[in-house]
Parts: structure tokens; C-alpha cells; sequence
């Protein structure tokens, strides 16, 4: 039976703990007049033979090699007109493919995802002071080139050190929401804190639809966080953890 209130909390990292990459590829998208949605789209079409997925399982190096890959994947013909048709509800002929700046792309996505969530940072940090939880990570990345600053860290408010246990996809070859990442946490969480600690011991917070699904399926309680919306998130945590983690709105001065 499960634990009256979880015993480990699982996080993704982007668009939970820090601010969503998502944000970066639509704000690209709006300002080079691309559909909105469609690089997402594109993503999606070529799970998981795409460039973008074997470099989050470090089966490819980041380098200008991938990126001439990741841009070719972008710009195939069948994936536009497919969104066009199948997004845009349209048969007519596509526009021209638009010209996808993926080095761009990509570092304005990381630089994006180094800025700490407002409302859940500060939520982690409590969980962690009140010692009443495991805390633990379970993130698709990429691995940064040899050298380039991104390796360093972000500074004192590092949200990788909020955790205990931090499963990165793209040094252990497998990426959600295929099952095996899954499995392979589940085993890492067993192995620190005890074998007896049930799938739905775990809250699992993450903001894909398909990573969560995934998630119920192993046993997992499961949070979504949609774009823009952390606090809501935020407020589902006080809930099953039953701890205040939002701060309290200042109090009017009489």
C-alpha cells in the first residue's frame, strides 16, 4: 500500500525546476514568423530517430555536425506539410519551408533553461530544509561541448544541488518517455533509499503529457506543469506533501 504522503519527490528539470525551454522555441518561432508549434511538431514526428533524440540519449556529440542534422530534420518537406495538414487543418499547398536557425535555436533553449522557476526553486529548497522527503531528478539533457561555459555552474543556486539523486538521459543512454529511464530511476531510488519504497511512494512532476503518461503507467502519482503555470504546480505539491511552500502574500500595513 502506498505511504499515506510520498517518500520521494521525482522532478523534471526544464519547464519545472528552471524556466521552460519551450519558451525560447516559441518566442524563435514568433519572431522568424514560423507556425507556432511546429518545431515541437517536428521534434515529435521523429521520435525516436531523430538528431534531436540520440543527442538527449548521447548517441551523438553536440557539435555542428548535429546541428546541420537537427536543421535537415526541421526542414524535411513530409514533416511541414504534415503539420500543415494535420495542425493547420489545410490542404493547400505549404509555404516555403522556413530557414531554421538550430544553433540559435539551441542556445537561446539552454541559456533560457539556466534561470531558476520563480515559485519552484524556492518550493525545492524547502522541501529539502524540512528533511521530510527524498528529493531526486529525472531530466532528458544534452551534454554541452568540451569547454563552453554551460558545463560550470549556474552559481550558488545551482537546482542540480537540491538534489540527491539526478538521472541525466544523456549519460546513461536512455531518455523519457520510453520505459527503460523509468525503470532504471526507479531502481536508482531503491538502491539509496530503501527497497521497499513502492512506485507509488513517488510523486513525479513534469510538464510533457507523454512523460507522464508513461509515469501513471509505472505507478507513479504524477503533477503536470504547463507553460507559464509553475505555481499552480507549486500549490499540487502543498497538497500532497502537505507542507506550505508558496510564500504568504504580504499583509496590508493598517
Amino acid at each position: 500500500m502506498p505511504s499515506q504522503r510520498p517518500r520521494v519527490l521525482l522532478f523534471d528539470i526544464g519547464g519545472v525546476c528552471v524556466v521552460s525551454p519551450f519558451q525560447a522555441i516559441l518566442d524563435y518561432e514568433k519572431e522568424q514568423n514560423i507556425p507556432v508549434g511546429y518545431i515541437n511538431f517536428g521534434i515529435r514526428e521523429l521520435t525516436p530517430h531523430g538528431s534531436w533524440h540520440k543527442l538527449e540519449r548521447g548517441e551523438i556529440k553536440n557539435d555542428e555536425h548535429f546541428m546541420k542534422a537537427w536543421k535537415a530534420d526541421l526542414e524535411r518537406r513530409d514533416i511541414w506539410a504534415k503539420f500543415h495538414k494535420e495542425r493547420l487543418n489545410t490542404t493547400s499547398e505549404p509555404k516555403e519551408i522556413p530557414n531554421i536557425d538550430t544553433e540559435k535555436l539551441y542556445w537561446t533553449m539552454m541559456s533560457t533553461a539556466r534561470v531558476n522557476d520563480p515559485y519552484m526553486y524556492p518550493a525545492l529548497k524547502k522541501l529539502k530544509a524540512s528533511g521530510q522527503f527524498h528529493l531526486a531528478a529525472m531530466s532528458n539533457t544534452t551534454v554541452f561541448p568540451d569547454g563552453h561555459e554551460f558545463n560550470n555552474r549556474t552559481g550558488d543556486d545551482d537546482v542540480r544541488d537540491v538534489f540527491e539523486i539526478f538521472v541525466s538521459s544523456a549519460h546513461i543512454g536512455m531518455r523519457k518517455p520510453n520505459r527503460d529511464i523509468y525503470d532504471y530511476t526507479l531502481g536508482q531510488i531503491r538502491d539509496r533509499w530503501g527497497s521497499d519504497i513502492q512506485p507509488e511512494d513517488i510523486v513525479f512532476v513534469d510538464d510533457i503529457g507523454e512523460n507522464l503518461k508513461t509515469g501513471k503507467k509505472v505507478g507513479f502519482q504524477t503533477i503536470r506543469v504547463f507553460l507559464g503555470k509553475t505555481k499552480d504546480a507549486v500549490k499540487q505539491l502543498e497538497e500532497k506533501t502537505g507542507l506550505q511552500l508558496l510564500e504568504e502574500p504580504a499583509k496590508a500595513r493598517l
